[in-house]
């Protein structure tokens, strides 16, 4: 039990230090982010998505989120879009880059096409990608 309460506790202070890292970086001047490096990555769902990680999607998923999480080999970068009123949205990745310090991930959310017949049951659509493990902060667009 005590395992889990200090694995968890470090991963809160690795949120709050990647957020805090952001804000004190001046990477949160989007006009000025220039792609210097672009960086691989992968979608990963369903088991691929470490349980910790998923249990916090879950938490936030009703709410537009952004995240990152690592586990001190790879490091997870998740977009959420929130509750939507229906099936059939997809989530494109236009870019995830290098910007001098930061790292930068540009999604897009499209909604089901016009005379597409979805499901009318919500849905809280998410993205996550695995790159290699990087102490950058990320900025979301």
């Amino acid at each position: 039990m005590f395992h889990h309460i200090h694995r968890f506790f470090l991963f809160l202070c690795s949120i709050f230090l990647l957020s805090s890292c952001l804000t004190l970086t001046g990477c949160e001047k989007e006009e000025a982010l220039k792609k210097t490096n672009s960086l691989e990555f992968t979608i990963v769902t369903g088991t691929d998505i470490p349980e910790e990680l998923q249990s916090l999607i879950k938490e936030r998923q009703k709410e537009a989120f952004e995240l990152t999480f690592s586990d001190n080999s790879y490091l997870y970068v998740i977009k959420g879009y929130g509750q939507q009123d229906s099936g059939g949205y997809n989530i494109v990745v236009n870019d995830f880059f290098q910007s001098d310090d930061c790292l930068v991930f540009d999604t897009e959310l499209f909604g089901p096409k016009q005379n597409e017949t979805v499901s009318s049951t919500p849905t809280y659509p998410y993205i996550v990608i695995k790159t290699e493990y990087r102490e950058n902060p990320v900025v979301f667009r």
